[in-house]
Parts: structure tokens; C-alpha cells; sequence
């Protein structure tokens, strides 16, 4: 068990070392959940984004304890990607997404105090 905590942490330090790299050179998109794989307490999202007229595809690893990975899947969430690489990225889900409009708010709003990882 120690060594699973261990590990559990490890993983999240090295994934958070990334975001930081993209939320330092920080692009927006607004990004779609299209399934959802979950084992344990474990779950991976995939989602898709798109920037000018490419799609990227993504995937975000957490934890699921209390939700079902599915209940989500087609919902949109903020997707934060690398300006320079537009296929690295992270989705955010401190800000879901109902509306073109409440997206570019949000991208307003940012320019004075970016999203956080």
C-alpha cells in the first residue's frame, strides 16, 4: 500500500511539471470529454480540442472516487495547451464550459489572472 501511495505521488509530481509548461506559454480552447476509462479509483479522460481548424486529441489521468467516469463524457471543460505546441495540454475542470460566449469571458478574464493547473 505504501508503495502504490508512493507511486501515486510520484506520477502526479512529474504530470504536474508538465503543466506547468503549458499553463507558462498558455493557449484556450474549449474541449469535449468523448469517453472515459476507470479501474479502482483510477480514471483516464479523453478529449478532443480544437485550435484554428486542427483537432487535437488529449487525455487527463485523476482519481475517481466519487463520480461515475461516464456521467461526463460529452461535457466541456477548459483546455489549457501549449501556444507553441498546441498538442500538448491539460483540461481543466475548475472551469466547465456552457457557452461560446462564457468561453470567451473566461479567455477575457485571463489576461489579467491566468487559470491555475
Amino acid at each position: 500500500m505504501k508503495r502504490l501511495i508512493f507511486i501515486s505521488i510520484l506520477l502526479l509530481t512529474l504530470t504536474s511539471c508538465k503543466k506547468e509548461d503549458i499553463y507558462d506559454d498558455p493557449g484556450y480552447a474549449i474541449g469535449k470529454i468523448t469517453k472515459s476509462i476507470s479501474a479502482f479509483s483510477a480514471i483516464v479522460y479523453y478529449y478532443e480540442y480544437e485550435v484554428g481548424t486542427t483537432t487535437y486529441k488529449g487525455n487527463k489521468k485523476g482519481v475517481d472516487i466519487l463520480t461515475s467516469g461516464s456521467s461526463v463524457v460529452g461535457l466541456q471543460y477548459l483546455v489549457v495547451y501549449k501556444l507553441s505546441e498546441p498538442d500538448k495540454s491539460d483540461l481543466n475542470f475548475r472551469y466547465p464550459i456552457f457557452s461560446e460566449q462564457e468561453f470567451l469571458d473566461l479567455v477575457a478574464g485571463f489576461k489579467n489572472n491566468p487559470p491555475k493547473p
